[in-house]
């Protein structure tokens, strides 16, 4: 099950039913950077949390995302973010996402579609789960497409404290947030949770991928120990 194909919802990562990666129509770079930078949070997390890591690992809250284009690859992309574990044992997440027209705001603000996925990726912790049907009825999802991108501000130079709005175009909330993060953080990144017994609920902004040394924090609620 893999592919560079990027059509419908796409995956990677580890699961009961398999002893091994399952991966399919995630575009390569962002599996590549993906890959590496959970490689990465997991082992320094370990590292941080000592004993504390399995039972904060296995109790922390799913994560949805929406990153802009060039933080984990070429292209714009958004989805989830499961604490996962293999047919052996072996401690992994398991990501279901799909690469995104519309800009990180509008995907967070519009999140109804995160929820689904949620309840999507709990299924392959169920032992009864075909995890070849799953991922059949993965491609043909299409929570992200209704998505409603609203009307960009206009001549709006990164470095300019002005903007400039036609007649006719509605003030959007989104996209002056939007601009203002682009401003700020050029490219940008957000995270939300419906939270768990030690994070609560709550939404992150950053400028790339969370750094490894802060990441504890997205399993344990520290947000200050570990430099947010």
């Amino acid at each position: 099950m893999s592919s560079n194909a990027v059509n419908g919802f796409g995956y990677f990562g580890k699961v009961p039913a398999r002893g091994d990666f399952i991966q399919s129509h995630l575009p390569s770079d962002f599996v590549a950077s993906w890959s590496e930078w959970l490689q990465a949070v997991i082992a320094v997390s370990r590292e941080q949390q000592g004993e504390r890591w399995l039972d904060c690992y296995l109790t922390s809250p799913i994560w949805h995302f929406a990153l802009s284009a060039g933080v984990c690859g070429e292209s714009a992309i958004a989805g989830t973010l499961m604490p996962s574990v293999d047919q052996v044992g072996r401690h992994f997440y398991f990501t279901m996402a799909k690469p995104i027209n519309q800009v990180p705001v509008d995907v967070w603000q519009q999140r109804e579609w995160s929820e689904l996925s949620e309840e999507k990726v709990l299924k392959l912790l169920d032992d009864d789960t075909d995890v070849v049907r799953w991922a059949e009825s993965v491609a043909e999802l299409d929570w992200l497409d209704g998505i409603k991108a609203a009307n960009p501000l206009l001549n709006h130079a990164k470095q300019s404290e002005q903007l400039v709005l036609q007649s006719e175009q509605a003030i959007s909330a989104e996209h002056l947030l939007h601009q203002q993060l682009r401003k700020r953080l050029d490219r940008y990144c957000i995270w939300w949770t419906n939270g768990s017994e030690l994070v609560p609920e709550c939404s992150l902004v950053s400028e790339s991928l969370p750094l490894v040394s802060q990441f504890s924090a997205m399993l344990d609620g520290q947000w200050e120990q570990w430099g947010w």
